[in-house]
């Protein structure tokens, strides 16, 4: 029989068919929500980073790793490589790119 934590946490990720956003990580059960958040905090974090936080195995992580690049809350970064993955948080579920404001913006407000 398997770790009821894991077990848990893949569930929760599971049934989700929505994206997850940074703010429903309080409505995951610990230990979950502890990683979660800690890595999201990070932005930018390897797979031994987040197995560090969670007590499961390095493969176990990596499967809930892999959900949640799949509900869009990481994404897997241009830095990983097959021995250490590394991911990316992302701010929100939208895909929309962030934009400089403009260098004259502050004439526009006076």
């Amino acid at each position: 029989m398997g770790d009821p934590l894991f077990e848990t946490a893949i569930k929760e990720l599971e049934e989700r068919q929505e994206d997850i956003r940074p703010s429903d990580v309080v409505l995951f059960s610990e230990p979950l929500r502890s990683a979660v958040n800690y890595v999201v905090r990070l932005g930018r974090f390897s797979l031994t980073e987040f197995v560090e936080k969670l007590p499961f195995t390095r493969a176990e992580v990596k499967q809930i790793a892999d959900l949640l690049i799949k509900r869009h809350l990481f994404d897997l970064s241009r830095f990983a490589t097959e021995e250490e993955p590394y991911y990316e948080a992302r701010l929100s579920a939208m895909t929309r790119p962030i934009k400089r404001p403009p260098s004259d913006i502050w004439k526009k407000i006076d």
